[in-house]
């Protein structure tokens, strides 16, 4: 009898294999009904297990499948040939229930057609920092542990970050004309920071559920401490800010040790000499060195759903100024996003999931978005003097999952990027393009950038009457024609976002494989969804770009060893057709100006 006659044999007889089955159908329809109707569920750590379960139980559906249909085939039975499409419906059925299913992202941005108006002490600037050595390439352990992270790097980025933004050589004058413009706008006068001034600092740490201790870790992307770490020093040191008028915070969710403790001690855990002992932490517990938040008098309404509002905490309120730092990561609701605005969902006491449905809503071009509410709130970004984007790891498919990015100039290692700016429109659309470019969000994602640079609805989130009518920041989104690191890249001062980058003495030239990208799922060529691996049903037309190289002489394309195309002309593809089963190793190689940059990934592919 055939092996795949006598596995599915043993799988419906044994003790073992009607659990396998009975585990795997219930897990399938325990995925589905919960993850259905609310895809923002998929996080939760239940949602997780049950979803590993029924991958594999689905795998193994469509292996059986399709070997049944390949012996099928060879007794020549016409209906044979429906079996593989009944595997892949299969999968197309649990990809949507598992919120997994791609939607159509076809969109093309539109490239320097900024709107808004640009904002900060100069006017729309982004500042970009990039340099691999921040991070251990190959990770050994968790992503927050000492050895994975380089404070001295991360330290010298956050002062070029700072002075590149002001536009000045000094970091204490750079500190000194960003405050100085922001109390101008607050009516304060051309005035610096005041000693005894309060700042408060925003932190995410949405990937901490765990709010019964302090001692749970995972490798969850949450706040880099020492990023944080990087910031306190400039506050302290140059600044000169008494640590005691220093807060973090998250109002949603508790701070952890491995965080608490990186922050506080000078280099934890070599050393326990403490740095920043005297720094406050609000959290959602408030125990062992850290204080719960408590509810003031001010509220945050919304402009749309059945929440009406949110309290705000008084560590905000009685604030003087907020640092808001968001990270560079995808969000599992629709595929969209979490960056400035998102950010802020951890400033109110009550719980966050009552806004998801605002959340969802606010990702359909033209609708209200709630971002826009917390970034126009006069205690929010009202306050900000300062947005610190956290780029050194960043997430693709989630809000958590740490991945190293394949476009230039990151080539297949993580971000090790940092973001700095006064306009929270132009840094989220920095941000955002930067996402875009390697993991494809919905276009939704962006309407509340949209909204932001220019309201089209009512907001008064202080619920006063008094309603939104000016620009919070300048929109636009790059052009990728033009190198990532030229000012160029945006329309520039004056007109759109200014665009700063710094790190090209670092960058490569490669080749990145635009499809089949890793980790993602196509049928007869469409991206369809993103898994574990890099599988393809079907025929795919293979697209490689070489980056940061110029005069490409031909692009060659290697299956197993295999020269299977020369193109000398962009854009550079070959058709993978033909029956195929099983594991392939896909190379690309350009050549240029007598040198050569190579890619290659491990591809399934079946038919």
């Amino acid at each position: 009898m055939k092996k795949w006659k006598m596995k599915l044999l043993n799988s419906f007889t044994s003790s073992k294999g009607i659990l396998f089955h009975l585990i795997g159908i219930f897990a399938v329809i325990w995925f589905l009904l919960r993850s259905g109707t609310s895809p923002h569920r998929t996080q939760y750590p239940c949602q997780q297990v049950a979803k590993t379960i029924a991958s594999i139980y689905i795998a193994y559906w469509s292996a059986m499948l399709l070997g049944i249909s390949l012996y099928l085939k060879k007794l020549k039975m016409h209906f044979a040939s429906l079996l593989p499409l009944f595997a892949i419906i299969l999968l197309f059925a649990y990809s949507i229930g598992g919120n997994l299913i791609k939607e159509n992202r076809d969109w093309k941005p539109l490239p320097k057609e900024p709107i808004g108006k640009p904002t900060g002490y100069k006017p729309g600037r982004v500042v970009w920092v990039w340099n691999p050595h921040a991070t251990r390439e190959e990770l050994q352990g968790y992503w927050w542990e000492r050895e994975n992270n380089n404070q001295e790097v991360i330290d010298e980025m956050f002062e070029q970050g700072i002075k590149a933004l002001a536009g000045v050589n000094d970091t204490k004058k750079a500190w000194d004309s960003l405050f100085r413009w922001f109390n101008i706008q607050h009516g304060k006068g051309n005035v610096s920071y005041m000693p005894g001034e309060i700042i408060a600092i925003k932190i995410n740490m949405n990937n901490c559920w765990d709010s019964t201790n302090y001692r749970h870790e995972d490798n969850d992307r949450d706040a880099s401490p020492y990023v944080v770490k990087a910031l306190l020093r400039q506050l302290v040191n140059v600044v000169g800010v008494n640590q005691e008028n220093i807060i973090l915070f998250d109002a949603s969710r508790p701070i952890p040790d491995w965080f608490y403790y990186r922050v506080i001690y000078k280099d934890y855990p070599v050393s326990m000499e403490l740095e920043f002992p005297n720094v406050k932490f609000y959290d959602c517990i408030g125990k062992e060195g850290r204080i719960k938040v408590q509810p003031s008098e001010m509220r945050i309404y919304f402009a749309y759903g059945p929440c009406k509002y949110r309290t705000l905490p008084k560590c905000v309120v009685e604030a003087d100024y907020l640092i808001n730092m968001p990270l560079l990561k995808m969000h599992p609701i629709n595929n969209g996003m979490t960056l400035s605005g998102k950010n802020l969902f951890g400033c109110w006491i009550e719980e966050v999931e009552d806004i998801h449905d605002y959340h969802e809503y606010g990702q359909i071009m033209g609708n209200p978005a709630p971002q826009v509410d917390l970034l126009a709130h006069e205690q929010l970004g009202g306050k900000t003097l300062l947005y610190i984007g956290d780029g050194l790891f960043g997430t693709l498919k989630d809000h958590k999952t740490i991945a190293k990015f394949q476009m230039y100039p990151f080539n297949n290692d993580w971000t090790n990027s940092l973001f700095f700016s006064q306009d929270p429109v132009a840094i989220d659309s920095v941000m955002f393009d930067f996402l875009n470019e390697e993991a494809d969000p919905i276009e939704g994602a962006h309407n509340y950038l949209h909204q932001a640079a220019q309201p089209t609805w009512k907001y008064d989130p202080e619920g006063d009457g008094t309603y939104l009518n000016e620009s919070l920041g300048v929109h636009e989104h790059w052009d990728t024609n033009v190198d990532i690191f030229s000012p160029e890249r945006y329309s520039g001062a004056g007109i759109g976002i200014d665009f700063v980058a710094i790190g090209k003495e670092y960058a490569e030239p490669s080749i990145r494989i635009l499809a089949p990208r890793p980790n993602h799922l196509y049928i007869f060529g469409k991206d369809v969804a993103i898994i574990s691996k890099t599988v393809v049903i079907g025929s795919i037309v293979v697209e490689g770009k070489p980056e940061g190289v110029y005069g490409v002489e031909k692009v060659e394309f290697y299956i197993n060893g295999m020269l299977k195309k020369e193109d000398f002309e962009a854009p550079y593809n070959w058709e993978w057709k033909g029956f195929s089963f099983g594991k392939y190793t896909l190379k690309l190689i350009a050549y240029y100006d007598g040198k050569s940059v190579e890619r290659e990934i491990d591809v399934w592919k079946f038919l």
